[in-house]
């Protein structure tokens, strides 16, 4: 409306207003308190009231309209912070990708200074941490990032740093959390079984592990199960080395029931047989391992079954027969050959390592073999036994080992890879 057609309003209201006293002069007495009484015109009181309610009326438009404006201008502040909050966001990830990690830290810092409730810049300031190693910053970056909101995926991210700095009772939580909202979450389950595995919790790790094979799905149960064998292994350990032998040879064979390839089961199944003096059972234990896949330790204990019962053909055809089935396996040509040796089949012996001294022409102990048996004049058995003393060679002969899992190499077979933690993985 303009100003004039309002000036012009308010002159025809006023000539109204006048006109209408003119023809009412009745008064009405108003009487405020003692001592306050007054005549007052009929329309006067009408006219008063009239803009007394037009007055009041327009104060609250302008309470409204000023709170409007207040609500805009905090709003376009807002909107203005956090446009600079995207602009420091976007140069922190440009800085954290081309390797710049100070630069990044000092923007994700602003936007966080910008906007206290940026996640996303709390988990890269998290990341950054650790990759500087700083496993107590990133937790506490993960911690601010997760807020009072509690997604899943920022729990799983605050358990892992909880693992990483050693507070396992508050990693368990954390992923228990998450499987509150999902109880078949893997992530979850996952990091319930590695920080029971870490701590020994075998039984814990068993329970976690139970529940991931039935959420796993069909392509990744094969790698679920593997992890189960294992866990098992473990527990059948500790029974054994708690004194119940029973009880650590039924899981043992609950194993091999599962999964006949499991070697470490086999080889401590064996063991328990050989020490109640069950050689007969233990025998048909190994034996039947290796059939699925010569291991050292299986060959070097039916070694030692035919040596003490003075069968030294059986010796020969333990690992002849093993290394017909695998022709590429030098720990088992190594071993046939070492046979040869123990058992004075010089010439045999001899080809034996010539053989493997072009496959493996840096492996000392081939040329340390080929040496003895090449000291044919003199005090032949004697020598042979000097050499054995300086090589100081065990019973079995240690073949250097790969993790199949890994790639990690050990100077002897093991049940479970001390880099990567797996089982049944050690390949020569």
């Amino acid at each position: 409306m303009s100003l004039r057609l309002a000036l012009l309003l308010v002159l025809l209201f006023a000539v109204l207003v006048a006109y209408l006293t003119s023809l009412n002069t009745a008064g009405v007495r108003v009487t405020l308190g003692a001592g306050w009484t007054y005549d007052v015109p009929l329309m006067a009181l009408l006219v008063g009231a009239f803009f007394a309610g037009g007055a009041v009326t327009s104060i609250l438009w302008l309470l409204r309209d000023l709170g409007r404006t207040y609500h805009d201008f905090r709003r376009g502040r807002r909107a203005r912070r956090m446009e600079t909050a995207s602009q420091f966001y976007r140069r922190g990830m440009e800085a954290q990708l081309a390797g710049r990690s100070e630069e990044a830290a000092l923007a994700y810092e602003e936007v966080r200074r910008l906007d206290p409730a940026h996640a996303e810049a709390s988990l890269r300031l998290g990341e950054l941490a650790r990759e500087r190693g700083d496993a107590q910053a990133a937790l506490d970056h993960s911690l601010d990032a997760l807020g009072d909101e509690e997604h899943p995926a920022i729990l799983l991210r605050v358990a892992e740093d909880y693992r990483r700095v050693g507070r396992a009772d508050d990693a368990v939580r954390t992923y228990r959390r998450v499987l509150d909202r999902d109880p078949n979450d893997p992530t979850a389950l996952r990091g319930l079984r590695d920080v029971a595995v870490e701590h020994d919790r075998w039984g814990e790790a068993l329970g976690a592990q139970e529940r991931l094979l039935r959420a796993a799905p069909r392509s990744a149960r094969a790698e679920e199960d593997a992890w189960r064998a294992g866990i098992q292994y473990e527990l059948g350990r500790r029974q054994l080395a708690e004194g119940d032998a029973p009880g650590a040879a039924g899981r043992f064979r609950e194993i091999l029931r599962a999964r006949p390839d499991f070697q470490p089961a086999a080889v401590a199944l064996g063991d328990i047989h050989f020490a109640r003096g069950e050689g007969r059972e233990a025998l048909r234990v190994w034996e039947r391992a290796l059939d699925l896949g010569p291991a050292a330790p299986l060959l070097s204990r039916l070694e030692r079954l035919h040596r003490a019962e003075g069968r030294p053909a059986r010796m020969i055809s333990l690992y002849e027969d093993a290394l017909a089935r695998q022709p590429d396996n030098l720990a088992v040509a190594f071993g046939l050959g070492r046979v040869y040796f123990e058992l004075a089949m010089l010439d045999e012996a001899a080809e034996q390592f010539q053989k493997l001294e072009v496959q493996a022409p840096d492996l000392d102990s081939i040329h340390a073999y080929l040496a003895a048996i090449f000291e044919r004049h003199g005090q032949v058995r004697e020598a042979f036994e000097e050499y054995r003393r300086a090589l100081r060679l065990p019973e079995g002969f240690d073949w250097p080992h790969r993790c199949a899992a890994c790639g990690a190499t050990r100077a002897s077979w093991f049940d479970r890879c001390p880099s990567c933690r797996r089982w049944n993985t050690a390949r020569p």
